[in-house]
């Protein structure tokens, strides 16, 4: 039964005014309704009626305990909200923080969040956590599930925008570099990978698909960098990069470590944002960014418009590329870009989500036997299982949905071509 969500007062307000309302499919998410507590305790609630993190004044605290109504209550002291009805934006998780103060980090929402969650040395939950607890990490996760798809629903205005997902997945060591450099550490022609992805998602945004990743450093945020410069010049996202270039990566390592530098790798995006400001009134240039606290230690990357952050990695990993209907491209990365690549592959192989989407694996070295891109000495070449995969997948259409390419161009022509709203499929 499709429940209709009421997650703000106005549209409450527009609700109690309609003739003949039926309260059995209502949801009520996330709100103070002590102000209305003498009018709604006059209302004829259901016991499908659904309240999910209200605040009740006396009144109607007795009347949805009569009703029966099925009520998920608030619970204090938290560092996040069980029930938080929209995505976040990166001043809601690093709400402390300050660039000049990379230690500030520890005193933000998402650092928060991670050591209530999840222990420093195993990255397993903490053996403290109680059944209750466990519940509102789930509660949260499905919360964001929720506001994701409602952040992604059609645009009355924009219709088309919304639906067109494009995803970047990537390594989060790919280091933030515009330019390759040689064995003298000086830089050459040829634009670094992370360069390249941020080029591309500046490309693809421009076209109105909206750039979705991991949320995290490396790869992902070279993607979410791209589309925020949607409605720059090439030479300012260049500029951008190589400010970004003093410091180069996140070091993963353990919380503690001296090599754990997660503050210091926020300061110079943030400082970023404060020199190039976004036209907020744009659609195009939005981005969405889907990290884990599984992986704490790496903190979301400022350049995503729009956050959903989750506690369980597998939920995050399946609803990132569930939403890719339009395709998705795999720069360098390491093991977790490999599962995703083979997750997407099974999504695509046995149609879980409609016809196969676009797969590009950038950087024919890195991901196959041989290739004329960059070549890394952890290349992974995956590239001949997934054409295995695919051609048993021939009259779905698997094998044309999938490409491997050093071009950006060529990236570019894939996706639009198999676009079903181009017309050229």
């Amino acid at each position: 039964m499709k429940s209709n969500e009421i997650e703000n007062l106005d549209r409450l307000k527009e609700f109690l005014e309609t003739p003949n309302r039926d309260w059995g499919k209502i949801v009520i998410q996330a709100l103070d309704l002590t102000a209305l507590d003498e009018s709604l305790a006059h209302e004829g609630l259901a016991t499908t009626t659904c309240f999910i993190g209200c605040q009740f004044g006396p009144l109607l605290a007795k009347k949805v305990t009569e009703a029966g109504c099925l009520i998920f209550s608030p619970r204090p002291g938290l560092p996040f909200d069980p029930y938080q009805s929209a995505v976040y934006s990166w001043r809601d998780l690093l709400n402390h923080y300050v660039s000049t103060n990379p230690n500030s980090y520890r005193n933000c929402r998402d650092w928060l969040c991670y050591e209530a969650a999840t222990a420093e040395t195993t990255k397993k939950k903490r053996a403290d956590i109680s059944l209750a607890d466990e519940l509102l990490f789930r509660l949260h996760d499905f919360s964001q599930e929720d506001a994701l798809q409602d952040f992604l629903k059609p645009n009355p205005a924009d219709s088309v925008t919304w639906k067109k997902v494009v995803a970047i997945m990537g390594g989060h060591d790919l280091e933030r570099l515009e330019k390759v450099k040689d064995a003298s550490g000086n830089p050459t022609e040829a634009d670094a990978p992370y360069m390249r992805v941020a080029l591309l998602a500046w490309k693809l945004s421009q076209q109105a698909y909206l750039i979705a990743t991991g949320g995290g450093p490396g790869a992902m945020e070279a993607g979410n960098l791209g589309a925020y410069f949607a409605h720059r010049p090439e030479a300012e996202l260049r500029t951008a990069v190589r400010r970004l270039e003093s410091v180069p990566k996140v070091e993963p390592i353990a919380p503690g470590s001296v090599r754990w530098n997660s503050g210091e790798w926020l300061a110079p995006a943030v400082d970023l944002l404060e020199a190039f400001e976004r036209d907020l009134q744009k659609v195009a240039g939005q981005s969405v960014g889907i990290p884990t606290w599984f992986y704490g230690h790496e903190p979301p990357n400022v350049f995503a418009t729009h956050i959903a952050k989750y506690f369980e990695n597998s939920l995050r990993e399946e609803g990132l590329l569930a939403i890719a209907t339009h395709g998705i491209v795999f720069a360098q990365g390491n093991a977790g870009t490999v599962q995703e690549i083979f997750q997407d592959a099974c999504q695509n192989y046995y149609g879980t989500y409609g016809p196969p989407a676009p797969m590009v694996l950038l950087d024919s070295a890195y991901w196959n036997r041989s290739g004329f891109g960059v070549v890394d000495r952890k290349h992974k070449p995956v590239w001949p299982l997934l054409q295995q995969l695919a051609s048993e997948r021939t009259k779905e259409g698997f094998p044309r949905a999938i490409l491997l390419t050093d071009s950006l161009e060529e990236t570019m022509t894939h996706i639009t071509s198999l676009d079903p709203n181009s017309g050229q499929t």
